[in-house]
């Protein structure tokens, strides 16, 4: 077995996810050095959201194992894994629609606190001062993202690139070490495309986050990302700066098939 290095803050070695007779992922050594931002590109039905499924444990892996901060979270749960420093967005939104966007940001503090319901009944000192203080800090994730005039509206009632801003706030919400975005350009147009490359740079490197992203838009990934790993049937087929990746031969034949 290879022993993760310290450079990486998170590590797979021959991680693999079979769903019955099928394999949907193989073989993937992921190597996630820590303070960058990463890009994980590939074409439909490459395994990209399965592998951020079986990282976050939504999937145990079938083979292999993963690292995180050089400490093994094979099959742990996914609420086990986020308070550990590992949180995510989804390729459709998942946002409580129903509920204030501030409510859906203090959602995602909640691994951070440590009263319970006997606590949140009785309503102690220590409890309301952990409450203002997850308020505070939803409040800052809403600024960050540029959303707190919008914190008592519905979640439903906001644009769509205002819905992708609020998950990741409430993603930042969990003071992640490690923060998965799963397409996260999807559905927007060029300007909210661009703004959304200003926000995750500041994501790096104001609050000193890694980030590994799936992105189909190119301009996006090639625009920020500072190392890109391919995925295709399941497999990486290269990895490499993202000029290295833009001509790539494996990865043009992928995208494009064989006539390429």
């Amino acid at each position: 077995m290879v022993e993760p290095a310290k450079k990486h803050i998170l590590y797979t070695n021959n991680l693999g996810r079979n769903f019955g007779g099928l394999t949907a992922l193989a073989n993937i050594d992921l190597r996630i050095k820590q303070g960058t931002i990463m890009g994980l590109i590939g074409p439909n039905g490459a395994g990209k959201t399965t592998l951020f499924n079986v990282l976050t444990g939504h999937y145990p892996p079938s083979t292999g194992q993963i690292y995180f901060k050089s400490e093994e979270i094979s099959n742990q749960k996914p609420y086990v894994i986020t308070s550990k420093g590992i949180a995510r967005t989804f390729q459709n939104i998942r946002l409580f629609n129903q509920m204030s966007v501030l409510d859906n940001v203090l959602i995602g503090r909640h691994c951070r606190t440590a009263s319970g319901l006997i606590g949140a009944l009785l309503r102690w000192p220590a409890i309301k001062q952990e409450e203002e203080q997850a308020r505070k800090y939803a409040l800052d994730m809403l600024s960050f993202v540029n959303l707190e005039e919008k914190k008592n509206e519905w979640a439903a009632n906001l644009a769509y690139g205002e819905q992708r801003r609020l998950e990741i706030a409430r993603a930042l919400a969990s003071d992640p070490d490690l923060l998965l975005l799963d397409e996260p350009a999807a559905g927007m147009n060029p300007q909210e495309s661009v703004d959304l490359m200003t926000l995750i740079s500041r994501i790096r490197e104001e609050m000193k986050k890694t980030v590994l992203l799936i992105e189909h838009d190119m301009k996006v990934v090639m625009g920020i990302s500072e190392w890109i790993a391919v995925l295709d049937y399941g497999q990486m087929i290269a990895e490499g700066e993202p000029h290295e990746i833009r001509h790539n031969k494996e990865v043009i034949r992928a995208y494009l098939g064989d006539t390429a």
